[in-house]
């Protein structure tokens, strides 16, 4: 049966990410009927459980590429994958400026364009390293607990976000059409590598205006997701089978491979389950990696299922679980109130 686990998927132009999230989901609970609520929501009554899907990190509608998706409690991995690294490539359409940094917007202004793509080369410096970056209008960022393109779309008079950190470790230019023999334009294909939060939308806008010109994006293309490529998602997960999508879930164990593992016996692994903090000894006992800056690990049981996220800080504490409490396995040991 299909239940906690990832995949990876190549999200196609035109769909939202949460579109691409439902219809994975969709295709589990037809694979697996035993995913789905065992009762329907009384009034006034308790919601029934549901079998849960989620993305670390979503991708605009005109842009395609890596999409990881997560089933069931690997859900509660998303805070860990959400804020990886990422490697972009873009293309920016110079001497026409649109209100939402790209081509599903309305054109607000028009400039000349340098007479040399050279001049983008010139400026790349000016964006590489840890800098301040103001995010895009029409994004999800909430403000008053509303995304600014809900209040852009409903006419409201929205400021420019404030500026914020941001991280880009490499940014080439690859390409350039000058213009472009088919269609007149002036673009400039680029690629980068960029922290969790990066807009390569406002990249584009403010490697225009480096230049003395302005810009949008005509397409963008997200190639990775900290270990996670492209090359390796499915590539139509919209005409994929029930089965197919099934056989495609990654095990949960595989979605943090930069961390090290510590493996529980029977007794650890029930204390976890039940919320119980790992023992300061089993920081000794991790194997694989050394931890990183996050100072994540993982807890697995005897069979290598994930079954806890911690933290080494310096001592281990929880981060989250994914296990439950195990099932009773007679009448006799059921829970009379559950």
């Amino acid at each position: 049966m299909v239940r906690d686990g990832f995949l990876l998927v190549d999200k196609p132009a035109g769909v939202t990410s949460f579109r691409i999230v439902d219809h994975v989901r969709r295709l589990l609970l037809t694979h697996d009927p035993s995913l789905q609520p065992a009762r329907q929501r009384r009034r006034g009554g308790p919601r029934p459980p549901r079998y849960k899907c989620g993305h670390a990190g979503t991708l605009d509608p005109l842009a395609t590429g890596l999409l990881v998706v997560m089933t069931g409690r690997a859900t509660r991995l998303g805070p860990f994958l959400t804020g990886l690294d990422k490697t972009y490539a873009a293309t920016v359409r110079c001497g026409e400026a649109t209100d939402s940094l790209d081509a599903d917007g309305v054109v607000v202004d028009r400039a000349p364009v340098p007479d040399d793509p050279a001049v983008f080369d010139a400026v790349l410096d000016r964006f590489r390293g840890d800098i301040q970056q103001a995010p895009p209008v029409v994004s999800a960022l909430k403000r008053d607990g509303k995304p600014l393109h809900a209040r852009v779309r409903a006419g409201e008079d929205v400021a420019e976000p404030a500026p914020r950190p941001v991280r880009i470790d490499r940014l080439e230019i690859t390409a350039s059409r000058w213009p472009d023999p088919d269609t007149g334009h002036h673009e400039i294909d680029l690629e980068a590598d960029c922290s969790s939060g990066t807009y390569v939308r406002s990249l584009g806008r403010d490697l225009a205006l480096a230049a003395g010109t302005v810009g949008h994006l005509t397409a963008l293309r997200r190639l990775r997701v900290g270990p996670f490529q492209v090359a390796d998602a499915l590539s139509d997960v919209t005409g994929l089978a029930a089965d197919e999508a099934a056989a495609a879930v990654r095990p949960a164990v595989a979605a943090l491979p930069w961390t090290p593992l510590v493996r529980l016996d029977a007794d650890e692994a029930l204390a976890v389950r039940t919320g119980g903090q790992p023992a300061p000894a089993w920081a000794a006992r991790l194997e694989g990696e050394e931890p990183g800056p996050d100072g994540l690990f993982r807890m697995l049981d005897a069979d290598g299922r994930l079954l806890a996220v911690g933290h080494l800080d310096p001592e281990p504490r929880l981060a989250a679980v994914l296990a439950g409490p195990p099932a009773p396995q007679t009448e006799e040991d059921a829970d009379p109130c559950a």
